[in-house]
């Protein structure tokens, strides 16, 4: 059982894979004796069965049934009508246990990516019960403040977020490049690296206070408005993860984005990919900087 800390939180995992973990997880593994918040295992077996239970849910892919002694279990089914993946947890998912059939054949997704994905949801869905969440983005620090920048897959913003780093250099740190964690640290928000991000390496174990939520579309010329609520809303909406089996975790974060709404200024940017398009960033957020 590998012990790990990610935005603070002590999680413990168990990997059916444990050297590529140990190096996957390397800048999150911690030596202190905290209990762990949730303690994650991942399992490769040979074939998985259905145990008694009620239906309590079933939508899209994935079938959510409550057991005898309290657990709930969730499963997919392959093509052949077989489990190939299922999960036992909690109703505050503290501790989940995955178990994926090793002969699964997923045309692009491995075992590997497999465990990848499914202990980063395991974590999504704790971090929602304790109040936080996950922003699909790409995020910086830069001067010690934290930015995120959303959009839709492909618009750029991990480019964007590039161009900071050739704009101000060391002055940079990339802190996810897919899948930040914000967190409450009594009512300020901070934005933290988490290991999962996306098809890149591109993450670090760093936590900062969290200054705006930029949303990224494509333009001719640069440009960026700050959103009311009610916009800022619709947006986070559909770039924080959320898991769309169960209501109650839905709920929680749905009482975090509007914590978060009140506390974190969110703007629009229409941009091209230019160095010009960083200076309008910079200009409207921090008018009081020198950026030389």
């Amino acid at each position: 059982m590998m012990k790990l800390s990610v935005a603070g939180i002590p999680i413990r995992v168990e990997s059916a894979h444990p050297e590529w973990a140990a190096q996957r997880f390397a800048a999150y593994i911690r030596e202190d004796d905290r209990p762990s918040e949730v303690d994650l295992r991942f399992t490769l077996v040979d074939e998985i069965h259905r145990p008694e239970g009620e239906v309590v849910q079933t939508l899209m892919a994935a079938t959510v049934m409550k057991l005898p002694d309290g657990r709930y279990f969730r499963y997919t089914l392959n093509p052949d009508n077989e489990i190939f993946l299922a999960s036992y947890f909690d109703r505050e998912y503290k501790q989940v246990d995955t178990y994926l059939r090793r002969d699964q054949k997923h045309p692009r997704l491995s075992n590997l990516d497999w465990e990848y994905l499914q202990v980063g949801y395991s974590f999504q869905d704790r971090l929602a019960v304790l109040g936080g969440g996950v922003l699909h983005s790409s995020s910086l620090a830069w001067r010690g403040n934290g930015l995120a920048f959303s959009a839709d897959p492909g618009t750029g913003k991990s480019t964007h977020v590039g161009l900071w780093c050739q704009r101000f250099g060391d002055e940079v740190t990339i802190i996810n490049d897919d899948k930040p964690a914000i967190v409450f640290q009594g009512d300020t928000p901070y934005l933290c690296g988490t290991p999962w991000s996306g098809k890149t390496a591109l993450n670090n174990n760093e936590q900062v206070p969290l200054k705006a939520i930029v949303f990224i579309e494509r333009g001719e010329e640069n440009s960026i408005r700050r959103l009311d609520f009610v916009e800022s809303y619709g947006r986070m909406v559909s770039q924080v993860a959320r898991p769309f089996y169960d209501i109650s975790v839905g709920e929680r974060l749905t009482e975090f984005m509007e914590r978060l709404l009140s506390t974190v200024p969110i703007y629009c940017l229409r941009c091209n990919i230019s160095a010009e398009a960083v200076e309008t960033v910079v200009k409207e957020i921090f008018p009081r900087e020198d950026i030389g």
